[in-house]
């Protein structure tokens, strides 16, 4: 989905230490990592300034705390972290026209591996009712496979803010 995002700056929740913010930056993307862990940020800011791409990383629990601004970004991108509560601040978080990227483990995935807890599982078109509101792009719910025989149950959306 890539070629889909915005090219401006672009919100990466729960970065980790920095898989999507790397992808993003070295396709242009401006990118804001935002993670609770010093150490993963610590990561990906060295590997941003050995590389030069322009990534800014910021330890913040987005559970505690949403710091950031109302229509701040072009892009936000949710990977593998669920947390119900943030959705509506990370819709909040984008400019008119830009996008939403969520990616998230659907509940069937408690049947084949982790996470089991339905807390950080949707429920089939959950996402869909979150997402209510923008503009659906793109949506797909079902099992995805990985390279080296991996699979898991996702629901992934693309929705664009429209007002």
């Amino acid at each position: 989905m890539l070629p889909l995002l915005g090219r401006g700056l672009a919100l990466d929740v729960a970065a980790g230490t920095g898989r999507n913010s790397v992808a993003l930056a070295r396709a242009g993307i401006r990118v804001v990592a935002a993670d609770f862990s010093v150490n993963a940020m610590r990561i990906l800011a060295a590997e941003a300034r050995c590389e030069g791409l322009p990534i800014m990383p910021v330890v913040a629990d987005l559970e505690e705390s949403f710091p950031f601004r109302a229509q701040s970004f072009d892009t936000v991108v949710n990977v593998s972290f669920l947390s119900r509560a943030i959705v509506p601040y990370l819709k909040e978080a984008l400019r008119v026209g830009g996008v939403l990227l969520f990616d998230a483990f659907l509940i069937d995935q408690a049947e084949t591996g982790h996470p089991r807890d339905p807390a950080f599982l949707l429920m089939h078109y959950e996402l869909r009712e979150m997402l209510a509101g923008m503009e659906l792009l793109r949506y797909r719910e079902g099992m995805v496979a990985y390279p080296g025989d991996k699979s898991a149950w996702r629901a992934v959306a693309l929705a664009r803010r429209t007002s």
